[in-house]
């Protein structure tokens, strides 16, 4: 990303401020004025002249007295002072002779210079003049004490490189604003920079002289009548290659794009004086806006109106060709009434995509395409406007129901019309995966109106797929707004993870159950305990802890007899005194010890409202054939809805102990998850 200059003047201020090198008034210093020239106007009136020093805002003039220096203007003498810049004049209204030996020192944001050295009169001799004759010598002209010396209308813009910047930007051309040049007695200044950034506000001028030192500038925020005032003495000053920047931390101003604000630069008791017929006053500008247009459009001609603020000097013809139209072309432009401020335009859409229409004007009044007042008040923003074609549609074509082992998965999305935008695009602005990492979006056979999705899941949690429209879209300008943005509503998809049950038969047991409990917390890993009534009753603590680690419990009989041997009454009691057993912690479910079950079986259990419940991955752990194989038949059947039947009790499970870590270890990795199958 290519930087721009105002970036760069702003992250120089900013860091300055973060390093505590701030700039201000105590560190500023001031030149001693040059002794003053003394002319004489008439009896009792005298002007008196320095030259200007650089940063000056205002002056102390002090004339000798036969008891010391005293300052100037003085009540006790009766003598009066009026300043103007690096003149003054000043006038004894009582009789008596004016001692015309003065110095004079300089004043600037709460700094002085020492006094100058005295000067006296400098002609030999003079005319007396009547008092309403007098015309005074200096170009300068009096102004009020405190007095505007620029003002002017900004619309503030938006920064691309800093989502927080709003103003004016000469360099950057983020703003617009009218008059931004003005003159002082020391030259032209102009004004390079006004933003309002989210640490505070940055003022920088281009100046050829002397630049203001102690001045006020007066802005308002956005859209309502609240004025804030920020003095260059509490602002942190630093050099430009164009003359100064002022920086005020934390000044509180609030601009928004678009809005429309005052400011003005002021002086309270000016040195450097400004002709009145160059002073730049407000003038409301000339801008023009979309109101009302529509959202979408029907692959129809549709209208837009076009209001300006002010009526216009210009034809139809003008203003059609000062329109800049993407997707469409300008069936008609057509005033509303006589008065030219608002207008009618009829687009005609080339396809289904949106259209996008901007208003662009000459840079000054008079130019080829210019737009402007009657007054020469030429158009001072861009208005564009995006309407959207006809909605696109999406559905899933193919989606795999669970995720599990597999690295990658694909999803297939098949969309309503082909879309332009790039895969890229697609991926950045109207994607989103939770749950899983997006390696790869790509069109099938080349086709833009099906996509495939690779999608890699980073856990054993559910991967969420959501195809949405994006509200702001940024980079590859036409295919964002025309195609992803008319995405309809959000197009959900959820893949849960492959659940496998690991279920353990014939505990609990005092040595292998607490450790197969351990290896289940540490892979968050929930199973069933199919548990036989005696062990029940010889380790209720251990059945305490089976049920407050998340896990379930079932039936195993009560005393591990084979099922299929008892009578329709021992069948019963076997069952019922276990569930019993267990309690509030009963499941209806049965695992028949042996894993012998007849049709009698089942048909016993469904009239006790209980279920059979076997399995399909058989490591047969109970024969000791080593942990590493134990594991190998855990990992090789594994599958979604896999159930596992092990063994925690009836006889040494260390093996199973052991394989099932190694199990869990490798299939964890795969993102499966270890639910309970009986709750």
């Amino acid at each position: 990303m290519i930087v721009s200059g105002g970036a760069l003047a702003l992250t120089g201020v900013i860091l300055l401020i973060n390093l505590n090198l701030q700039f201000n008034a105590a560190a500023f210093n001031i030149d001693t004025p040059r002794a003053p020239v003394v002319h004489q106007l008439r009896d009792g009136l005298v002007e008196v002249d320095w030259d200007d020093v650089r940063g000056a805002d205002r002056y102390q003039l002090q004339q000798w007295h036969p008891s010391g220096w005293i300052d100037l203007p003085s009540e006790a003498l009766d003598i009066a002072v009026n300043y103007y810049g690096s003149r003054a004049v000043v006038n004894k209204r009582s009789p008596g002779a004016l001692i015309n030996t003065f110095r004079v020192k300089a004043f600037a944001c709460g700094v002085e210079s020492d006094w100058s050295d005295y000067g006296r009169k400098a002609d030999h001799g003079y005319i007396s003049q009547r008092n309403d004759s007098y015309v005074s010598t200096s170009p300068s002209i009096a102004l009020p004490q405190s007095y505007v010396i620029w003002s002017g209308v900004l619309t503030a813009g938006a920064a691309d490189y800093h989502r927080g910047e709003r103003g004016y930007s000469m360099n950057d051309t983020i703003g617009l604003l009218s008059a931004d040049v003005f003159n002082n007695s020391q030259g032209p200044l102009s004004i390079i920079r006004a933003l309002q950034t989210d640490d505070g506000f940055l003022l920088e001028l281009r100046h050829r002289g002397n630049l203001p030192t102690n001045f006020t500038l007066s802005l308002q925020n956005a859209g309502t009548a609240e004025l804030t005032q920020l003095s260059s003495c509490n602002s942190v000053r630093l050099p430009s290659e164009h003359g100064g920047r002022y920086f005020w931390p934390d000044a509180g101003v609030e601009w928004v794009e678009g809005s429309h604000t005052v400011l003005s630069i002021s002086l309270t008791e000016p040195s450097a004086v400004s002709e009145p017929q160059r002073l730049l006053r407000p003038m409301p500008p000339l801008t023009a806006s979309f109101p009302a247009a529509p959202s979408r459009h029907a692959a129809e001609q549709f209208s837009l109106m076009l209001r300006f603020s002010q009526p216009v000097a210009v034809d139809a013809e003008t203003l059609r060709r000062a329109l800049t139209i993407r997707g469409g072309v300008a069936a008609s432009v057509a005033p509303v009434g006589e008065q030219r401020d608002l207008w009618t335009l009829r687009i005609a859409p080339d396809s289904r995509r949106s259209v996008r229409v901007q208003l662009n004007g000459g840079s000054t009044c008079g130019s080829k395409g210019a737009i402007c007042t009657p007054h020469q008040l030429r158009l001072v923003n861009r208005p564009q406007v995006v309407v959207m074609g006809p909605p696109i549609t999406a559905r899933v074509v193919s989606a795999p129901g669970v995720h599990s082992g597999s690295r990658e998965f694909p999803v297939r999305i098949q969309l309503s019309e082909p879309l332009a935008a790039s895969a890229r695009s697609l991926e950045r602005q109207a994607l989103r995966v939770s749950g899983g990492l997006l390696t790869d979006v790509r069109r099938v056979d080349g086709r833009r109106d099906l996509w495939e999705l690779l999608i890699e899941p980073q856990s054993a949690e559910t991967v969420e797929v959501a195809l949405d429209p994006p509200g702001v879209c940024s980079g590859e300008g036409g295919a964002c707004l025309d195609d992803l943005r008319r995405l309809a509503s959000p197009l959900g998809l959820s893949i849960p993870p492959a659940i496998v049950h690991l279920t353990f038969d014939d505990g609990p047991h005092p040595v292998y159950t607490p450790q197969i409990l351990d290896i289940l917390a540490w892979h968050g890993a929930r199973a069933t305990f199919f548990v036989t009534g005696e062990s029940v009753a010889l380790y209720p603590e251990l059945v305490k802890r089976i049920v407050s680690e998340g896990h379930t419990l079932a039936n195993h009989t009560w005393d591990h007899v084979a099922l299929d041997t008892l009578t329709s009454e021992e069948f019963d009691d076997t069952v019922l005194r276990t569930q019993e057993a267990l309690g509030e912690y009963a499941t209806p479910c049965l695992r028949p010890p042996y894993y012998r079950a007849d049709d009698e079986t089942y048909v016993r259990a469904a009239r006790l409202g209980i279920n059979i419940v076997m399995g399909n991955v058989r490591p047969r752990d109970w024969t000791r054939p080593g942990a590493r194989v134990i594991a190998n038949r855990i990992v090789g059947g594994a599958a979604p809805n896999a159930v596992v039947v092990l063994h925690d009790g009836g006889g040494d499970r260390s093996q199973t102990v052991e394989g099932l870590r190694m199990a869990l270890a490798h299939l964890q990795a795969q993102n499966y998850s270890f639910e309970p199958v009986c709750n």
